[in-house]
């Protein structure tokens, strides 16, 4: 039946159509350096180039969608008029099906992912399984070769989930020891135990190397798992936590378990799997928000400090930054860091010691890494002789 003309349904189209295009454009305008500044967060699984890459496609494509909306505006009212709504309404009928497609998308993100939703892959290696209260952990017991990495890196965890040089030596819990905490980075993703961080500490200081760091964590998570795992050991001499701003945005993600400004621990909650989609492409916060999760991962370090000042160790939080540092990292530390009593040691790498295909740091990172760590720590039992 068609439907038929009508001012009002006319000016209603009219005014909605042209009202979102005109939106579109002045968010497409608003969009600059300073709006990305106060509005994204550095993000340790997408290269800060594409994170302005992004920014700057979506202002093109938004303004785009703005400008067709505007001259779409006029002509879709002049439809309704001439007696042609219902060619009107069926290309707004199109634009909702479009939108209605991203939802329905949903099931078969999950399937081709396997992820379900999470924030960790059940497929990749090192292989994890769900947890309670940490969200994961490592599988224990086995010995795997990632197959990401053309060198094919050896990881072998042992039985408690912590990653060792060799499945013939075991840790001794009751012997002086340097733990460290954090996420894949730490783990030493796509290296062999002598070339990460861990191993490369305990070569330089003949101390045993704990390497506590589970792939894909976020800060309240490691401190989570450091609360867990420190009292197993009678002799911790030191407590290295890696962090760095492009963690922060992990902390937002209400899938895994996170701990708010109070240092109070929450469940994780069930998520989309289009919200993992949404971090990469859509990587906005408002700025209230970024506030709030710089405040409480300034809590959680102080927490992971005053855990290990407890058991008798030496905290340091170690900060990796690929050179140049950009302004708002900088700002974005300079929070979490200023005015803090949080020890901690900026180490700068090379913008070229990554590994392929994605962006961990690579051994010369790590090397880099762990002489400022045991410099510090030299450094310190140094003074306290």
């Amino acid at each position: 039946m068609p439907i038929p003309s009508s001012p009002v349904l006319r000016w209603t189209v009219q005014i909605t159509v042209g009202g979102m295009g005109l939106l579109l454009l002045l968010l497409a305008f608003s969009m600059d350096q300073s709006w990305a500044d106060r509005h994204m967060l550095p993000d340790i699984l997408v290269a800060s180039g594409w994170l302005t890459a992004i920014l700057w496609i979506e202002r093109i494509i938004l303004a785009l969608i703005g400008a067709l909306l505007l001259l779409l505006s006029p002509r879709l009212g002049r439809m309704i008029k001439a007696g042609r709504g219902n060619v009107a309404m069926r290309w707004m009928a199109i634009g909702l099906a479009i939108l209605l497609a991203v939802p329905a998308s949903e099931g078969a993100i999950r399937l081709a992912s396997g992820r379900a939703g999470q924030s960790w892959s059940r497929v990749n290696e090192p292989l994890r399984r769900a947890d309670p209260v940490i969200g994961w952990t490592n599988i224990p017991a086995r010995r795997a070769i990632d197959p990401d990495y053309p060198s094919r890196p050896v990881y072998v965890i042992d039985s408690h989930g912590y990653r060792v040089a060799a499945e013939s030596r075991a840790l001794d819990t009751a012997a002086p020891s340097i733990l460290f905490v954090g996420e894949s980075v730490m783990f030493g993703k796509g290296l062999n135990w002598r070339d990460s961080v861990a191993g490369q500490v305990e070569a330089l200081s003949g101390l045993q190397s704990v390497n506590l760091a589970v792939p894909a964590f976020s800060a309240g998570q490691g401190f989570l798992h450091l609360r867990r795992e420190l009292p197993r050991f009678k002799h911790p001499r030191a407590v290295i936590i890696l962090f760095g701003p492009d963690l922060l945005v992990r902390d937002l993600d209400r899938s895994r378990p996170w701990i708010d400004q109070a240092g109070q621990w929450h469940a994780a909650a069930w998520s989309w799997h289009l919200g993992h989609v949404g971090r990469v492409l859509f990587p906005y916060h408002r700025a209230s928000t970024i506030d709030a999760v710089v405040a409480s991962d300034r809590r959680i370090l102080a927490m992971d400090v005053a855990l290990a000042r407890r058991h008798g160790a030496d905290p340091l939080v170690v900060v990796p930054v690929f050179q140049p540092e950009r302004r708002q990292e900088r700002a974005l530390r300079q929070a979490i860091f200023g005015n803090t009593a949080i020890p901690h040691v900026l180490v700068p790498l090379d913008p070229d010691w990554r590994l392929f295909p994605d962006f961990h740091p690579d051994a010369r990172a790590h090397a880099a890494m762990a002489r400022a760590i045991w410099g510090r720590l030299k450094g310190r039992s140094g003074s306290d002789q």
